[in-house]
């Protein structure tokens, strides 16, 4: 699986659909454990800018897969390293 964040092509597609996303659009994101994702899907959406602030704020940070489709066709497949959010002491 590839990482979105190191890869400037998916980088540049995943913002940019992050950002136009239309009501075809499918975003799935599944949490990653010791290297597999996580069933079933913690969000499924249409993608949406503020998805990277809700995985880390939300959901505590860490790996995820991220799954976008749109109709039946998949248009971006790739992983996401969150860091986990700071915490006030």
């Amino acid at each position: 699986m590839r990482d979105i964040f190191e890869d400037h092509e998916l980088t540049t597609k995943f913002f940019n659909l992050t950002d136009n996303a239309t009501e075809q659009d499918r975003c799935y994101v599944y949490r990653i454990d010791n290297g597999k994702p996580l069933r079933p899907a913690l969000i499924k959406c249409v993608p949406y800018p503020e998805l990277l602030d809700d995985l880390r704020d939300e959901y505590g940070g860490g790996d995820f897969q991220v799954m976008i489709r749109r109709g039946e066709t998949m248009i971006l497949s790739g992983k996401l390293c969150i860091a986990e959010p700071l915490r006030k002491i």
